[in-house]
């Protein structure tokens, strides 16, 4: 498993650069857009992962990096539980990365006299807790979204994956349409929820939550996974 872990490493080192500068321009734009510092880093460390799963995804059928793999002392079980680990570094790495352009950003911003500040964009509405929270619900999110997308790649790889994986994103999209309505604001069990975030350090609680279930949902599926890429004929 170590193996695979340094070559997927290898592989990702010359895109981990041009992704930081990337990250960093879009948590810049979201955080003025949205008048949030907490939307920008929840972004940045949502996507960092997926990008990477994808790219990896990618660099598995090009040349036929894939079936040669399997010419190595690596079992099948080996290389899907080294991907998982991989994926798994790469999110806790976007958590550190996404928190330390957050808290920078905040830093900056409680140095700036008041007038310079963009009237959105205030230190106050962007408390520590919910930079935190932020930023580990959205890669406890993504951690799921590939807990759904890693057993389609090992089992049909790339190509047929980049097909099913945006239909799963849409209906998704369309149950969580339904489900929150056509308002902006969020009402009642939701805006309860809502309420119970702002209050205290439950933004810290939620988040130690969400990754609890993430780990569980993630684990779950290295496990399918694995049974599913035993069973993949090249």
């Amino acid at each position: 498993m170590k193996t695979m872990i340094v070559s997927d490493f290898a592989i990702l080192r010359p895109t981990l650069v041009q992704l930081a500068g990337i990250c960093t321009v879009v948590a810049l734009f979201m955080g003025y857009a949205t008048g949030s510092i907490v939307s920008g880093g929840a972004a940045v460390a949502a996507m960092t992962p997926f990008m990477l799963l994808f790219s990896l995804a990618a660099a598995d059928e090009q040349g036929g990096w894939e079936r040669f793999r399997l010419t190595l002392p690596l079992t099948r079980r080996q290389v899907v539980f080294g991907r998982y680990a991989t994926l798994g570094i790469i999110a806790l790495g976007a958590i550190a990365f996404a928190l330390t352009l957050s808290f920078a950003a905040l830093a900056v911003l409680n140095l700036l006299p008041a007038p310079v500040i963009p009237t959105r964009l205030t230190p106050g509405d962007n408390s520590p807790a919910a930079i935190i929270g932020g930023v580990v619900g959205g890669v406890c999110s993504v951690m799921v979204g590939m807990a759904v997308a890693l057993p389609l790649i090992m089992r049909f790889g790339m190509t047929k994956t980049t097909r099913i994986v945006p239909a799963v994103v849409v209906i998704f999209l369309a149950l969580g349409a339904g489900f929150f309505g056509d308002g902006i604001q969020p009402t009642g069990a939701l805006a309860d929820f809502a309420q119970w975030l702002d209050t205290g350090s439950n933004y810290l609680v939620a988040a130690a939550l969400a990754v609890a279930a993430a780990v569980v949902i993630y684990g779950a599926s290295a496990l399918v996974a694995a049974k599913l890429y035993e069973q993949r004929a090249f």
